[in-house]
């Protein structure tokens, strides 16, 4: 443990963003090489997979963690092992994630197992919705036999080392919808004379908030995050804005569903005033959509562990790129509390703690025995 912590913190004070994590990559194929997995090779331009293959056919398990930061500065002032990045942190405890990965792939260097093929993903770009797309898309990933995902990520707010899982949605699906509207810009003394965005903007707001909806667990969030219109020229009527949403639902059709209504919402709008409208999709994530035989292996692996389980009744409202292994195979996602009474994720001042590692590693390993 002292050894993994000692890698925790090497990554916390290295961090770097989504599709950067060029350092980050070289450290942790520093640590791999040594272990001699069957096979390593680099994927999606930053990412690793590690392959340990069992002595027997069985089940192939691919296990993920993610190896990304955020564009956050860091205010702790407690840390012998603050980010050395200025604006950059690991906010999120990815750097955990991947010390957890490294421990597992500890294991299986010293104990191949004894039936399936195990693929340790080292994935980048979690944070942007790209990662596990590009991970998806990458040919040696292509030529995988894989038959289960799983993954897990660390959660603030549950005592420490309590697994939390449940069956169907345990993450959003989520994207960012821009609705950029056009007309034509006019003297501000006569704004008749062109076609100010104005009005069709404040209500394409205003109806789109109208589809929020909590009937849980099921939910529809539409979240404004940034509008601009025009320029600081007091003169001139403006003649194009854009309106920013991020939508999040249970699960991926309730989603296209809220997003086909919205750009309908915009497009009848924009007629209405003689505007052009398009759109933009920005950071999308499919929804976790855990598979009941899997969510089964983990509370069974938290059991042979002796780690209190919680079944949860609602998912979690953030996204979570893993939702594309666990819509392409049978799989899940779990969480790993991090403590009752820490800082949130992406506060400036969290930080993974060290002593749920080893509670990670014994799952992971667990899973993979459970799931032959």
């Amino acid at each position: 443990m002292e050894n993994l912590t000692a890698v925790r913190h090497y990554l916390h004070q290295n961090p770097e963003i989504s599709q950067q994590e060029y350092n980050t990559q070289k450290y942790i194929l520093s640590l791999l090489e040594p272990l001699k997995p069957d096979r390593l090779e680099k994927v999606a331009n930053t990412g690793i997979i590690a392959c340990f293959y069992g002595t027997a056919p069985g089940k192939n398990i691919l296990l993920r963690a993610d190896t990304d930061a955020l564009p956050i500065q860091e205010t702790n002032t407690d840390l012998s092992y603050n980010s050395k990045t200025a604006g950059v942190s690991h906010k999120c405890g990815h750097d955990g994630h991947t010390t957890i990965m490294y421990g597992v792939a500890g294991h299986y260097a010293r104990q191949r197992p004894e039936t399936g093929n195990v693929y340790l993903l080292f994935q980048p770009a979690e944070e942007n919705g790209w990662g596990a797309r590009n991970v998806a898309d990458d040919s040696f990933f292509k030529s995988l036999d894989v038959d289960m995902v799983f993954a897990l990520h660390n959660l603030p707010g549950f005592k420490k080392n309590k697994i939390v899982c449940k069956t169907g949605s345990f993450t959003s699906s989520v994207v960012s919808l821009a609705a950029y509207f056009k007309g034509y810009t006019a003297h501000a003394a006569e704004p008749w004379n062109g076609k100010n965005p104005a009005a069709a903007m404040s209500s394409f707001m205003l109806q789109t908030l109208e589809l929020n909806m909590e009937n849980k667990p099921e939910y529809i969030t539409i979240t404004p995050v940034y509008m601009e219109m025009g320029e600081r020229a007091y003169g001139v009527s403006a003649g194009e804005g854009s309106v920013h949403l991020t939508i999040r639902a249970d699960n991926n059709q309730r989603l296209n569903d809220t997003i086909a209504k919205a750009k309908t919402i915009a497009t009848t709008l924009a007629q209405q005033e003689g505007l052009q409208v398009t759109f933009e999709m920005i950071e999308p994530f499919e929804s976790n959509q855990n598979h009941p035989d899997a969510v089964a292996i983990i509370h069974d692996a938290a059991g042979e562990n002796q780690l209190e389980y919680e079944n949860l009744y609602e998912g979690f409202r953030f996204g979570e790129d893993f939702g594309v292994f666990t819509n392409l195979f049978p799989g899940a996602m779990f969480g790993v509390g991090s403590g009752e009474n820490c800082k949130p994720l992406h506060h400036p001042e969290y930080d993974y703690p060290d002593e749920i590692t080893e509670t990670g590693i014994k799952m992971f390993i667990e899973i993979q025995r459970k799931a032959q």
